[in-house]
């Protein structure tokens, strides 16, 4: 089952994003696939939101991913995450790690600011794409929009049949544009990333691959 537009916040959902480039322009080239790849990852981390799959192409990119219920964080998880995100020395990994460090904790306000970007779609895809898109600018000195429009959400019963049919339809993308023959040639894919052995992309598929 299929609802376009629709958010959970107080259960475990499934998500089929998508997101295109301004007027369908072809502006990703292999280097920038890799940069996205790399900030998808980073970005689920931070957020707790698990990729089943994704693919990303030269004009669009889909992610079906699973994100959890309200849950409740250590201040050494939130650290963790930050760190994934900014990296060690980044000033927020930084400032939060001293603030743990000089008085045990986190402050209230760090927390809710924190926690009001994890377990979120909205949020993961939001702050997703305004990463690379800060990212991408700056590579190639232009400036405005990269995305064409707001990203498209639709919500996925959790069931293997139904998430499986979904994967399998994000997977084949690279195949259905004639840039591989088998979707595990594709290297910016869930589906390519776990053949190579990635064990995030692996324990993705697995996930509702076990359930059926």
């Amino acid at each position: 089952m299929r609802l376009s537009r629709i958010k959970f916040t107080d259960q475990t959902a499934v998500y089929h994003c998508m997101s295109r480039i301004v007027a369908g322009h072809a502006l990703l080239e292999n280097g920038d696939r890799e940069q996205l790849r790399k900030i998808i990852w980073q970005q689920a981390d931070f957020c707790g939101i698990q990729i089943l799959t994704y693919c990303v192409l030269s004009n669009h990119f889909h992610v079906l991913i699973r994100v959890p219920g309200p849950c409740v964080m250590g201040d050494q998880e939130l650290l963790r995450r930050v760190k994934r995100l900014y990296g060690e020395g980044h000033k927020q990994s930084v400032l939060l790690e001293t603030s743990i460090q000089e008085t045990g904790r986190l402050s209230e306000e760090q927390r809710k600011e924190l926690e009001a970007r994890m377990g979120d779609v909205s949020a993961f895809m939001k702050e997703l794409k305004q990463r690379f898109s800060r990212w991408f600018n700056g590579r190639y000195e232009r400036f405005g929009t990269l995305w064409a429009e707001r990203f498209k959400s639709v919500v996925i019963e959790d069931q293997p049949s139904h998430v499986g049919t979904l994967a399998a339809y994000v997977d084949l993308n690279p195949v259905r544009a004639g840039l591989v023959e088998d979707p595990k040639e594709y290297r910016f894919s869930g589906y390519g990333e776990a053949v190579a052995g990635n064990k995030l992309a692996q324990e993705g598929i697995e996930s509702f691959h076990a359930q059926a």
